[in-house]
């Protein structure tokens, strides 16, 4: 099995559950909050969609992305379970972005207005959320230091060491999380194009889809 370095984080936080708190405090059910599954490939939002909802990844892997001058579709981000993701519409119409399923996928969706209410008044939420926030920010800038400092192949490798933990698609089939990104996905995480990716792994002697 890959080993994979652990992701900067807080054990304390890391275990809580917006959903749970919110059944717990006797919320409820509430009805601003619901489930869909989403099938292998299928967007769960395109850059013209409005967006009315906060989305938590309750099950599987979401690759999210926006579009080239050109209209391609470019990759920057991967997430797992417990990753939220969404526009809380605080950019004034520049939120311009899509979300696609690496696999069978199940997600909680929020209703904004509700979502941006917990997160304001209810202490617990809210100091989670701030924390969950950070930690994403510390995330990215990681990659950004290893995406701008070394070679195709020692980015490669970061991706691998990064993405490489067993996740689940909604049948608890397990999944390498870097096996499901093709070289296209993994040329646009480190800004280069699949090419020189399929060269570079070539050269490892790895196989990824192209």
């Amino acid at each position: 099995m890959m080993k994979t370095k652990e992701l900067p984080g807080n054990k304390v936080y890391d275990a809580f559950s917006i959903y749970d708190h919110l059944l717990s405090e006797h919320y409820g059910v509430h009805p601003g909050i619901e489930t869909r599954v989403f099938k292998k490939g299928a967007y769960i939002y395109t850059p013209i969609q409005k967006i009315g909802h906060m989305y938590e990844l309750v099950e599987g892997a979401v690759k999210i992305g926006s579009h080239s001058d050109d209209g391609e579709e470019v990759v920057y981000d991967v997430l797992q379970k417990a990753d939220f993701f969404g526009n809380l519409r605080y950019l004034n119409g520049q939120f311009y972005e899509f979300s696609k399923a690496l696999i069978d996928t199940e997600v909680r969706l929020y209703e904004l207005s509700f979502f941006k209410s917990i997160i304001i008044h209810d202490p617990k939420i809210s100091e989670w959320f701030n924390y969950y926030l950070v930690k994403r920010w510390c995330i990215a800038e990681t990659k950004l230091v290893k995406m701008n400092s070394r070679g195709i192949g020692e980015k490669l490798d970061f991706l691998r060491d990064h993405f490489g933990r067993t996740i689940h698609d909604i049948h608890q089939k397990d999944h390498i999380l870097f096996d499901l990104l093709t070289q296209k996905d993994l040329g646009d995480l480190i800004g280069t194009t699949r090419q020189t990716v399929a060269n570079a792994l070539k050269k490892q002697g790895a196989l990824v889809p192209i």
